[in-house]
């Protein structure tokens, strides 16, 4: 279904050390449905937005 985002917070850090990168971080995020429920938590692995972001 869809979602309200009410919060969306966190950083990342891109570093390279000898050529190796390597990139840290975290993404939690907050949300509301239609009927009303919040749910939320980290979010993991790569985030794909499903229509245009602005």
């Amino acid at each position: 279904g869809r979602f309200e985002i009410l919060s969306l917070s966190g950083s990342f850090l891109h570093s390279e050390v000898s050529g190796a990168s390597s990139r840290t971080g975290g993404l939690s995020i907050c949300l509301s449905g239609a009927d009303g429920r919040i749910v939320g938590g980290g979010v993991g692995g790569p985030l794909i937005a499903a229509s245009p972001v602005q």
